[in-house]
């Protein structure tokens, strides 16, 4: 039997280069997990900040920042290169289990098996 893992949807409002730094983004958006938080974060490729105290666990928010780079990179940010990027890019999900995270894709393809190995 697999077990019941707690949900963490990231949805993204708006996600735009820093005004006073062209190494950095804002990223703005709702945290949900039962309940709902608005979030403010500064991605850097190499941080991730929240500045919003969003309560974000830090096993999330190190998956959220892998998953930042791979759609981003890291900072300075080029805006033209950016903006299909911030376009296309409207929620990540991820499932929390035993005091650690992982993306849904990967949850959902986890055996029995693989639970008793992560315990």
């Amino acid at each position: 039997m697999i077990p019941e893992g707690v949900e963490c949807s990231i949805f993204f409002e708006t996600i735009k280069p820093n005004p006073k730094s062209n190494s950095s983004l804002l990223i703005k958006g709702t945290v949900s997990s039962g309940f709902k938080i608005i979030m403010s974060l500064e991605f850097t490729g190499a941080e991730l900040i929240d500045n919003s105290n969003a309560a974000i666990p830090d096993e999330i928010i190190d998956l959220l920042k892998e998953d930042l780079i791979d759609i981003f990179g890291f900072g300075p940010f080029d805006k033209k290169a950016l903006k299909q990027e911030m376009k296309d890019l409207n929620m990540l999900y991820y499932v929390r289990y035993n005091g650690k995270a992982y993306r849904t894709d990967e949850w959902k393809d986890m055996t029995p098996e693989d639970f008793e190995r992560a315990q």
